[in-house]
Formats: C-alpha cells, structure tokens, sequence
C-alpha cells in the first residue's frame, strides 16, 4: 500500500490510465500488504494440499480403509458466504470511514491555516505588533507538524521545524508533553495581544478553536480502533472458514482445491487486511507533504501581502498632506465609488512591517 503520496495532475493520469492493471499485477512481488498474508494464506493452502493428498492416496488404497475420505458437502460453506461478505463489507466500511474523516480534519487544517494567516496579516497593522506577527505565523506554520509527529512519533520534529521556529520557541515546543496544544495555546495569547478590534479577535479565535477540534479528532481516531470482538470475529471466522473449505471443494473440485483454497483465501484475506491497515489512516496518509504545504502556503500569503502593499503604495496619488484617499471601483454601472480615508503614516508602518 502506497503512503505518504500526494496526487496531482500526473499522479492522477497514472491512476486512471487503461495500463493500470498489468502496472497492478506486476507489482504484486513488491506490495508490502501482500508479504503480511504469509502466514494465514501458507497456512491455509498447507491444509488443502494435506487434504488433497490423504483423499489421493485414501482413493487409490495406499492407505488403510479405515482411513476414511476428509470431505464433507458443500452446503455449509455455500450458506455461510454472504455472512462472510457482509462482515468484511462492514470491516472495510468502517475503516474507510475513520481514514475519510482523518482526511478531512487534516483538509480543515490547511483550510484554517490559510485563513488564520490571511486574517493576522491583514488585521494586524500595528507596528509594534510586528514581532508578535512573525511569531504567529511562525507557529501556525509549526502546529501541523506538531499534530503529525503527535500522532505519529516518528521523533524527526525538531529537524522538521529548525527552519521555522526561532531556537528558544523551539526549545519550548521540545519540552511540552502536549505539544499541538502547546502551539495552540501561544497562538490564542499571541492574538489576545496584538492591537486589533475585539470582532477580529473572536473571528481568528474561530480558527484555533477548529484547531482544538481537529486535534481531538485525530486523537480519538488514533485511540479508539473499531471495537476488538468485531475485529476478533472477523478475524476467526475467516480463518476457520478457510482452514475448512478444503473438506467442501474435495467432491467438486478434486486436485483443484488447492488453487481454489489459495485464491479465496488470499482474496479475502487481503480484502481484511487492506480493513486494518486504514483502521489507523495516518501512517498513510501524506503529513509531512500537507504540513510542507501548509508551510508554502504561508509564505505565498505573506509574499502575496507584501505585493499588494506595493501595489498601492505605488498608485496612491502623490499628495502633501497627511492623509490619503483611495477609490475602489465599485461593480454597479452607475459607477459608484467608495471611498475609504487612511493615515499616511499608517501605511508606512504597515510597509514596515512587511
């Protein structure tokens, strides 16, 4: 099973392509979710050759008469399929749908990241909010790595984030024990500081408290599984079906019960496997890519901010008083305009700042 792989244009091209399937097979000696079926497929295969050859050898009267034939009818397997099918339909249902919703709190993540880095370089003017700006932005970038080494633990966090955080925010994010909330919790301070309205305050906090919310969603996928009897019965049941589908296919199939054990067990074994792997979607899922991303992102905002900025300073008209008066074109036909009155040394601070 592929992980940590983003798609873009040219992965999905490749998905989609009518050459996937020979693409599909021949990877079959490299897929790592194959090599896990050793031990339940040889398993179960070993016990269709044993059944084969004491029914081969009791038939040609090599062994004793009193050795009778291992076969039993097929009706009892025939009738316990769909119950089969229908618990590994609600394995792998259930697994998909923890790996859709780890998906979209990570997709919440990037979306809240963006917005609460828009919202602190457009609202956060002041010039003596400058060092608490860069430090805002600094940790926003710093929380999704912190989420993914919390649920991960792969302990590469301090290398991920020597580039981001300053050395002492560093050390601090280090010797937290919860350090998504950590991040959380200077970014909630670092806005109660800054010299913005109370309106704007409240809606930045909107975006931390969905932070706090996606975390929470991760850790109880991360801590809950699906409940263990369910997997348990899942497990067993496919297990002993198989060890004793050779006796069933021996009447109707003779020899080819081997090949017929080996393909249905491996079929359905690795329809369960697949159910456990995404169980716990977030060693598959690509973090590191979408914490990169979130970072990158970041800073287009902040070079796009810079631009604008520019862009007015340079078609602001030339004036010698205090104040500067800019239009903005308003969308009706009548050509309204609204004006908007903004202190000269305003936005000097704001080019300051950026």
């Amino acid at each position: 099973m592929h992980r940590n792989t983003v798609y873009g244009h040219h992965e999905w091209n490749r998905h989609k392509s009518s050459w996937r399937h020979g693409r599909h097979i021949s990877s079959i000696v490299s897929s790592g979710v194959i090599f896990a079926l050793g031990p339940p497929v040889i398993t179960c295969t070993l016990v269709a050759v044993l059944v084969s050859v004491i029914n081969q050898l009791v038939q040609n009267g090599i062994f004793p008469k009193w050795i009778p034939l291992l076969h039993v009818a097929s009706l009892p397997f025939t009738l316990t399929a769909p119950v089969l099918a229908l618990l590994l339909v609600f394995r792998t249902n259930a697994s998909y749908s923890r790996f859709d919703e780890a998906r979209k709190a990570w997709g919440s993540n990037v979306n809240r990241t963006r917005d609460l880095a828009r919202q602190a370089l457009t609202w956060i003017q002041m010039a003596n909010d400058a060092p608490k700006l860069q430090c805002l932005l600094r940790h926003i970038k710093a929380y999704s790595f912190c989420l993914k080494d919390h649920l991960m633990q792969e302990d590469t966090l301090r290398e991920e984030l020597i580039g981001i955080l300053e050395p002492s925010e560093l050390d601090c994010v280090m010797s937290s024990k919860h350090r998504p909330n950590y991040v959380l919790q200077v970014l909630s301070e670092l806005i109660s500081q800054c010299q913005i309205s109370q309106w704007e305050k409240v809606t930045m906090d909107e975006n931390i408290t969905a932070f706090h919310d996606n975390v929470g969603a991760c850790e109880r996928i991360f801590k809950t599984p699906i409940p263990l009897a369910y997997t348990r019965l899942t497990s067993r049941m496919l297990t002993f079906w198989h060890l004793a589908l050779p006796f069933g296919l021996w009447n109707t199939c003779g020899w080819l019960t081997i090949p017929v054990s080996f393909m249905s067990t491996a079929a359905l074994f690795y329809i369960e496997e697949v159910g456990v792997l995404i169980e716990e979607p977030f060693w598959i899922l690509p973090l590191l890519s979408i914490s990169d991303g979130i970072s990158s992102a970041i800073d287009g905002i902040h070079v796009a901010h810079k631009e604008a900025l520019m862009l007015w300073s340079i078609h602001q008209p030339s004036t010698k008083n205090d104040h500067v008066i800019i239009s903005f074109e308003g969308s009706r036909s009548d050509g309204l305009r609204k004006h908007r009155e903004i202190d000269h040394v305003m936005l000097t601070r704001v080019n300051s700042i950026c």
